[in-house]
């Protein structure tokens, strides 16, 4: 093996950075492995990064080895989400890529690129061991969206568009190649699967106490909505796990990106410096076989505001549905027979209000600066220790602060006004 630099790394890791170092032409016994910190504080809440670099005489190669936590506790309840992420990596992803690229597509046509390359990736169950071994996005400029902020119509226009493409790869080739896609249907909500391993009941518990928290950020008078809110408080899990079933969006289900909020896209700019002219989808633990609406309400109500919905939302409803359309007719298909209009509409009643409940959960997280944020560890043992002690009103410790708690009250309000708006609870 080669010598490892500043770190000792398991066996697993070794080997994976050992596969990749042969695959790119290293020389076996001539390059070394160095290896540092490579996520800031607030970029991920599933897993850590190392950046490593796999350098020979004047050659170097930098990647991202995409870690589970350190904490047994997070560890266990990450590994099925690493399992995920390894399966998209490995098999889904690259199953619709060939799909596209056996299409030919002329040069001039758009075509869905947006994932960051993947060297390696493996995850093993019972030993809970997992790395997922990337590009390091950074090195072409790619870079984040500041998330406690609202994105502005280009980058949720972006957005829009791409999701058009990813999704028509489903489209396409479900109707073309039914038999090849068939593990693309199989491709299940992992969450779902991680509620049913949730013995003590804790997800219900922390979801009917967000929901509670984000019927506070209403008007004290406001009997209406508070009382929509309060059918759903009890049985928010229910409603995600009815939302994620892939099953019932047939015959218009896709693999879905299934965790689109800011932290998990980055925006390479043009010159300006501002105006993003490039995007890559990165976290794929929680994609799935369901239905399309799902990715475009979970960034809308998380990611924009009520002033931009105000405006744009039906606009980038359209965004999306164009660009579905083009790149479905350019992969052989015909969107008027395999998604009309009509069906997108009616997806959107019967799913939308997914936006909603993911928000109750992800809003404290995005409304916290990344200088406030707990951490992890700290306030997920907590919160764990709480719940296995019986405490109901356990709550997560994002969102909590002064700051955090004032754009907190604005984003969830109008999300929930917004909701009910558009007729989806």
């Amino acid at each position: 093996m080669p010598e490892l630099l500043a770190t000792s790394l398991p066996e697993y890791i070794a080997a994976g950075l050992k596969e990749v170092a042969q695959e790119q032409r290293f020389t076996e016994g001539l390059y070394r492995l160095e290896s540092e910190s490579g996520s800031n504080m607030g970029d991920g809440f599933v897993g850590q990064l190392l950046k490593v670099f796999i350098r020979e005489a004047d050659r170097e190669l930098v990647v991202l080895c995409k870690l589970l936590p350190e904490s047994e506790m997070r560890k266990q309840q990450g590994i099925s989400l690493f399992d995920r992420e390894t399966e998209a990596y490995m098999q889904i992803l690259p199953l619709l890529t060939k799909f596209q690229d056996e299409k030919a597509l002329a040069k001039h046509l758009p075509r869905f690129d947006n994932v960051p390359r993947c060297y390696y990736a493996k995850t093993t169950l019972d030993k809970m061991e997992s790395v997922i071994i990337m590009e390091d996005l950074r090195l072409q400029a790619y870079r984040m969206w500041d998330k406690a902020n609202p994105v502005d119509f280009e980058h949720a226009r972006l957005l829009m568009v791409t999701l058009g493409r990813l999704h028509a790869l489903s489209f396409a080739m479900k109707d073309q190649q039914p038999e090849e896609f068939a593990k693309c249907r199989a491709f299940e909500d992992p969450m779902g699967k991680m509620l049913e391993l949730d013995p003590t009941k804790g997800f219900e518990v922390m979801m009917a106490g967000m929901c509670r928290r984000a019927i506070e950020t209403l008007d004290q008078h406001d009997n209406f909505r508070r009382e929509k809110l309060k059918q759903i408080q009890d049985r928010c899990v229910q409603e995600i796990v009815a939302c994620t079933d892939g099953k019932a969006a047939e015959p218009y289900a896709i693999v879905g990106h299934g965790d689109c909020w800011s932290n998990n896209m980055m925006f390479q700019y043009a010159e300006d410096n501002k105006t993003p002219s490039n995007i890559k989808l990165i976290d794929w633990q929680l994609s799935r076989y369901g239905s399309p609406v799902l990715d475009l309400v979970y960034f809308i109500f998380n990611c924009t505001d009520e002033e931009m919905r105000s405006h744009s939302y039906q606009r980038l409803l359209s965004i999306y549905y164009h660009s579905l359309s083009e790149h479905l007719h350019n992969l052989g298909g015909d969107v008027e027979r395999q998604y009309p209009r009509i069906a997108f509409r009616e997806q959107l009643k019967k799913f939308g209000r997914y936006g909603l409940v993911m928000s109750m959960m992800v809003l404290p997280i995005i409304c916290t600066p990344n200088d406030e944020l707990p951490d992890t560890d700290t306030a997920m043992e907590g919160f764990m220790n709480d719940m296995t002690n019986g405490n109901t009103n356990a709550e997560l410790a994002y969102g909590t602060t002064e700051k955090a708690a004032i754009r907190y009250r604005k984003r969830m309000s109008g999300c929930i006004r917004d909701t009910i708006r558009y007729g989806y609870i």
